[in-house]
């Protein structure tokens, strides 16, 4: 017959010997003992083996009668399995991977989530080697040497045609006189990483309109604009093409806020299916859907209560989702999946598109009152093509932050370099030059960025400088002075200037009619009323 385990609680009034006494029985019985433990001060608890349920009835009777002792009654769990169980729970319920290792680098204790990061289970990498999970160069090792943790460092695993790509931070373990006896890593995969990232940002922001790079009178109109209407509550709508840095003015915009130390929550809408969009913006209740959280789960206008939710690519939303959404713009409430409860919500919206919303109405493809709701306050974001002169500040701001990313030092562009920037036509915009220079710093062994890596890496038109000829070209001085007359006075000095220039040329009201397409009646009365004096006309 196979054996079995039992554990026992002893309760027991202290005495010289008890223990010896107990232990005696144990071995009257030729009973095995496997584990000891001694709690609360007058309590044992000792795991055993025993054949038969007899024979552990037995044994119990006999411990009855060793002097001192009160109780004998069988337990589930010896004190250290239930602390040991309890640790377990809880370290599979928290989200990242936790491991423990000892210094002979030995894997004490992984929970679930980590082994499912490294593709095993917590058994197989119990007391395993810790290189069989991290590598040899893990920077949990160096703790284990040097006492120094480390905090949020990426890694790269390759194992089994598998990239396990995770953040990683470690702390000592130490005994009581300080000494080095473990070590204890968090892991978090880094598709949660960049989930959470796409997700919610609680902190107040750290973009502000300051981190926008500009120098042209446009974009400085644009961001004054855009600061004045921060102030407010009225929904943005943000238009541009891709890569012009949507996203960035809408964190400026937030920042510049009152709701700015209320949480800001942006969600690409044309990166999730229609089904997963609404369960993310609206939320369900529990067994909405199969597969639905355990208690339900609160939508992003939930979350973003209080403070600003940016729904980026609004022009790919689907008619369903359409209807949902301008109902939250219209009522203030929001009703989860599977639920009938309106749930009042405060929040700004901020949408981006850089689809033509006006030719998706024609198609209908985008309804018209969700138009209106979110065009309140449009702000058109320009793109490079529109503004040339912002390209060499923004192309030699990006190359230094690339650089120092790159740990290449003293990178920059020459002269002729930011004029070949500035006659390409960007159709990505911001962030096709920023992957386009990453490129170029990452090939260019020289500190000094020429055209020719631009020509050798990439695929770029030559610049081509635009002149007009001299005998086409006329320029106009109008001095004006502050403060400003009236349009009126302005036009008439401007056509009193053009007169002057034709008539130097064309000394006759005809030849000057013939080219302004006016009459030569309109010539003679206006050098009257500007005072021009008369000429002579020739005859014929």
């Amino acid at each position: 017959m196979e054996s079995q385990e039992l554990i026992v609680r002893i309760d027991f009034v202290d005495r010289p010997g008890l223990g010896y006494d107990i232990f005696q029985r144990f071995e009257t019985h030729n009973t095995d003992k496997i584990g000891m433990e001694v709690t609360h001060g007058h309590q044992m608890m000792i795991k055993f083996r025993c054949s038969n349920q007899e024979e552990s009835e037995t044994l119990i009777q006999d411990l009855l009668t060793v002097q001192g002792v009160v109780s004998v009654k069988l337990a589930n769990y010896m004190p250290y399995e239930k602390r040991e169980q309890e640790l377990k729970t809880i370290l599979d319920l928290v989200s990242e991977g936790i491991i423990a290792i000892n210094t002979n680098h030995k894997v004490t204790h992984i929970n679930e989530v980590a082994a499912r990061i490294f593709y095993t289970t917590p058994e197989k990498a119990l007391n395993q080697d810790a290189e069989f999970l991290f590598e040899a160069n893990a920077p949990i090792f160096e703790t284990l040497k040097t006492g120094i943790p480390y905090s949020l460092k990426e890694r790269k695993i390759r194992r089994n045609q598998r990239l396990i790509h995770f953040l990683t931070s470690g702390v000592p373990i130490l005994n009581k006189r300080g000494q080095i006896i473990g070590g204890v890593m968090t892991i978090k995969d880094f598709r949660q990483v960049e989930e959470l990232l796409s997700k919610v940002e609680r902190k107040p922001q750290s973009i502000t309109f300051d981190n926008i790079i500009y120098e042209s009178r446009r974009m400085r109109d644009l961001i004054e604009t855009a600061k004045t209407v921060a102030r407010g509550t009225s929904t943005i709508l943000l238009r541009g093409e891709s890569g012009t840095g949507k996203e960035l003015f809408a964190k400026a915009i937030h920042a510049e806020s009152p709701r700015s130390q209320q949480a800001f929550i942006p969600i690409n809408c044309a990166a999730l299916p229609d089904t997963l969009l609404e369960s993310e913006l609206f939320g369900y209740e529990e067994g909405a859907f199969t597969g639905a959280t355990k208690g339900g789960k609160k939508g992003l206008f939930e979350q973003a209560h209080g403070g600003t939710l940016f729904l980026d690519e609004i022009g790919d939303i689907t008619p369903q989702v359409q209807v949902r959404l301008l109902r939250v713009l219209q009522e203030g409430t929001v009703r989860r999946i599977g639920s009938s409860k309106e749930i009042p919500v405060d929040v700004r919206i901020i949408a981006a598109t850089h689809r033509n919303l006006e030719a998706l109405i024609d198609e209908d493809q985008f309804r018209e009152d969700l138009y209106y709701r979110l065009n309140v306050i449009p702000l058109h974001i320009p793109s490079l093509r529109e503004r040339p002169e912002d390209i060499p500040l923004i192309a030699q701001t990006l190359t230094r932050k690339i650089a120092k990313k790159l740990d290449k030092s003293e990178v920059y562009l020459t002269k002729e370099s930011t004029d070949l920037l500035m006659a390409q036509k960007w159709p990505g915009n911001v962030r096709q030059l920023e992957n386009l220079l990453e490129r170029i710093i990452n090939l260019n062994s020289s500190s000094e960025i020429k055209p020719s890596s631009f020509y050798e890496w990439a695929d770029l038109a030559p610049a081509v400088p635009i002149t007009k000829p001299e005998s086409t070209a006329h320029q106009l001085i109008v001095p004006i002075t502050e403060p400003w007359p009236p349009l009126k006075e302005i036009v008439a000095q401007v056509e009193r200037e053009v007169l002057l220039k034709v008539l130097a040329k064309h000394p006759s009201s005809r030849k000057a009619g013939k080219i302004l397409g006016v009459s030569n009646t309109t010539i003679l009365n206006k050098m009257n009323s500007y005072g021009l004096g008369k000429i002579d006309e020739p005859e014929g």
